[in-house]
């Protein structure tokens, strides 16, 4: 049974230790342990069950480490960015320092660092005294875990979790490669290429086309799965069996008699709030023994909608896609 509470200070003595804690952040809950030990990053693996090709993250909580796990010079536009959004849903990716083991980036040369914005998260990893290299907290390729019990129902075999309740964003960093004056966006995330152009308009702003090969988390073309079929639908199904539930992000108009079967992530149609619902409504759905299916309809690709439809086209994946209601088997 996975020990658990809010003491911070016996959390970072673990770390230290090798061990493992799973702690939040402003995204998701994160499974952390020392990002300089090998053997300690060597069990995540073990208990998220994933596979060694797929990097992780270090997370850090001050500038001042960039120098400890980036090649240094540390370009001056990793600088500015981490300036810009740190702490906060941003992670970079870069070439890393000889002190980061090769496990922690599955033996790339480049690492992906971020400095988290929760508080607890930030005194855990200072607490510390080392950069925490944490994947989510969830067995590989499950649903992200946004609140303590979605930790507790997946893994079993770590050493402490930290309580945190629910976490604010509710989906994964924005992630971006940076070469020279090229910034490339990796993961889609809260933070937008829109914005990032807007902030930095004399850097050329990109959206990675790499489908074959991994130069960061999440970048599998199957991940975030429920263990119940999940089905993408381009426009309201003029029908919704009792066996399904419909997640809708924003209001729309719905048959009559199914409000009952219908999960709206945000009664203001604010894609924000519905990106922070997305990840709790979907271990809420695949716990409920009345729900056979899951559907959802699909958002706009443009701003936080860019973030909501990769992680759903992820977790869907395994599935098939459905393009309209004509094919949709009731």
């Amino acid at each position: 049974m996975i020990k658990s509470g809010k003491d911070i200070i016996f959390a970072s003595k673990l770390i230290r230790e090798g061990k493992l804690v799973a702690f939040p952040t402003e995204t998701v809950y994160g499974l952390g342990a020392n990002g300089f030990d090998a053997k300690a990053v060597a069990k995540i693996f073990e208990a998220k069950k994933r596979p060694s090709f797929d990097p992780l993250i270090l997370h850090i909580s001050s500038t001042e480490q960039l120098e400890s796990v980036f090649k240094t010079p540390v370009p001056a536009l990793i600088t500015r960015l981490a300036e810009k959004y740190w702490p906060g849903p941003f992670t970079i990716v870069a070439p890393k320092s000889r002190k980061v083991p090769a496990i922690v980036t599955a033996g790339l040369k480049t690492v992906a660092v971020r400095m988290p914005k929760h508080p607890v998260a930030l005194k855990l990893i200072k607490q510390a005294g080392v950069p925490v290299a944490a994947p989510s907290a969830n067995l590989f390729g499950r649903l992200s875990p946004t609140e303590p019990e979605h930790v507790r129902e997946q893994l079993t075999t770590i050493d402490y979790l930290v309580e945190g309740g629910k976490t604010n964003y509710g989906i994964e960093s924005t992630i971006v490669s940076v070469n020279g004056n090229n910034i490339e966006v990796l993961r889609h995330g809260a933070i937008t290429p829109e914005q990032i152009k807007t902030d930095f308009p004399d850097t050329n702003v990109s959206i990675s086309s790499t489908e074959n090969h991994i130069q960061a988390p999440g970048q599998l073309k199957s991940h975030y799965s429920p263990r119940k079929p999940l089905y993408l639908l381009d426009e309201m199904p003029d029908e919704i069996p009792e066996y399904v539930r419909l997640m809708l992000f924003e209001p729309h108009e719905v048959p009559e008699g199914v409000e009952q079967r219908i999960r709206l992530l945000s009664d203001k149609g604010d894609l924000l709030e519905a990106a922070s619902n997305m990840f709790t409504v979907l271990h809420d759905l695949e716990s409920d023994p009345e729900v056979e299916q899951i559907y959802a309809l699909k958002v706009k690709t443009e701003g936080i909608g860019l973030a909501i439809m990769d992680r759903m086209n992820k977790a869907a994946y395994r599935y098939s896609t459905l393009a309209s209601d004509d094919e949709i088997q009731i």
